[in-house]
């Protein structure tokens, strides 16, 4: 019994070990890193694989630093210090390295002088053990695991994406709840007059003021923006993708929307953190109310494709679904125009063009919509107030919004 107790602990252990080597390697080889170089970094990879100079030369596009390699072993020294660990490899005794070098089962002879590089490099995950040896015993970089590599330098140097974690995580949940602790009204004050202003002029219905910070830095090709102010509804909705097997990377860029706030509607309310009404003029107030875009950077464009489908079913409002006999269930805080955008043209039958028209100071912007044949009087207007240059830029939105701004339809 104490021999099959025994045999079992040591399957269990030997499984745990080999699920986090496959979690490690999975999230180090993210299908996507290659077009993500070319798109932030202008590093084009070709399929014939690099040597070590030609692998320094990419390095140096995300270091900003020159960096120059002779052989494929110098690229382990040269990870530790793009990803500003120096000091901390220097600190590796003789007996440390070896008992790190053994703890990952490195057998492979290593210089002595690059041996700390080697342990500090997979203390840090700058990379698998199965890549260091690949590294160790060959002078060939092939494409993939450059590409693999550069993302992991630029995700130590937070220059790449700017997420809370996975759809798939097992703590997303509490990693939103975590973030919405920290959201509350906040203010650009030059912004937040010019779109006071434009608003006030009638050249737009409202905007959203958001903060550079927030912004995720995901791969355009992968990513669709979904905008709301409940923080129960997109934990719903994060639930629903993963019990639809779909995966994706989620960030929340907190952000304030503005608009105009009609007395039809009742008295002002109080002023609270999260939302308020302020007086512009006579008869004109605007209301500030805490809102977030979601940002999902889906695993293929497939799982991007059936993001439409999934809110058309379960997040959005209609005739049918809200008549009195209906047993239409849907996510807390449906509403009946959802609205969702992609920056390229993902489906021509779900999603149809307008423009976002930027204005960008001091590590803020505003965000204000327009259809395409407003787009130039809310740019005139724009451009007159600030003096600034607006940044015009596509978006592709949801067909429900889309109507929205047309006013062609409620629903």
């Amino acid at each position: 019994m104490k021999k099959y107790s025994l045999l079992v602990g040591m399957l269990l252990i030997a499984a745990l070990l080999f699920g986090a080597g496959i979690s490690e390697e999975t999230q180090f080889a993210d299908p996507g890193n290659a077009a993500y170089l070319e798109h932030y970094f202008q590093i084009t990879l070709g399929s014939g694989g690099l040597d070590a100079a030609q692998f320094g030369s990419a390095l140096s596009s995300i270091t900003g630093k020159p960096v120059t390699l002779k052989a494929s072993s110098d690229i382990f020294q040269a990870l530790v210090e793009a990803a500003d660990l120096r000091e901390l490899a220097l600190t590796y005794s003789n007996k440390k390295t070896a008992e790190r070098l053994s703890y990952y089962g490195i057998t492979e002879a290593v210089p002595s002088d690059l041996q700390r590089y080697v342990a500090c490099s997979l203390d840090a995950h700058l990379l698998p053990v199965s890549v260091a040896k690949e590294l160790l015993s060959s002078s060939y970089i092939d494409s993939e695991t450059a590409a693999n590599l550069l993302m992991s330098v630029a995700n130590a140097k937070g220059a790449s994406r700017n997420y809370i974690g996975n759809v798939s995580d097992s703590n997303i949940l509490m990693r939103i709840s975590n973030a919405f602790d920290g959201y509350t009204l906040f203010s650009d004050g030059n912004l937040d007059e010019i779109g006071a202003l434009t608003v006030q002029q009638r050249a737009s219905t409202g905007y959203n003021l958001k903060k550079d910070a927030d912004e995720a830095q995901f791969l355009p090709s992968r990513t669709i923006q979904y905008g709301h102010s409940d923080e129960t509804h997109l934990k719903q909705l994060t639930v629903l993708l993963n019990s639809e097997g779909i995966d994706a990377k989620l960030q929340i860029e907190p952000k304030v929307s503005i608009y105009e706030y009609l007395l039809d509607w009742g008295p002002v309310p109080a002023p609270s953190p999260y939302y308020m009404v302020l007086a512009f003029g006579e008869n004109f107030y605007l209301a500030y109310a805490v809102e977030y875009d979601a940002k999902f950077e889906f695993s293929s464009n497939e799982d991007l494709l059936k993001f439409d489908a999934l809110i058309n079913t379960y997040a959005k409002k209609n005739d049918a679904n809200q008549a009195k006999d209906s047993k239409t269930a849907l996510l807390k805080g449906a509403w009946w125009q959802p609205l969702y955008s992609t920056t390229f043209q993902a489906d021509e039958s779900a999603y149809q063009e307008i423009v976002d028209c930027v204005l960008q100071e001091n590590s803020y912007s505003i965000h204000p919509f327009s259809l395409l044949e407003n787009k130039q009087n809310l740019i005139d207007v724009l451009q007159n107030l600030s003096g600034l240059e607006v940044q015009e830029r596509s978006l592709f939105v949801n067909n429900a919004f889309h109507r929205y701004l047309t006013g062609s339809d409620y629903q």
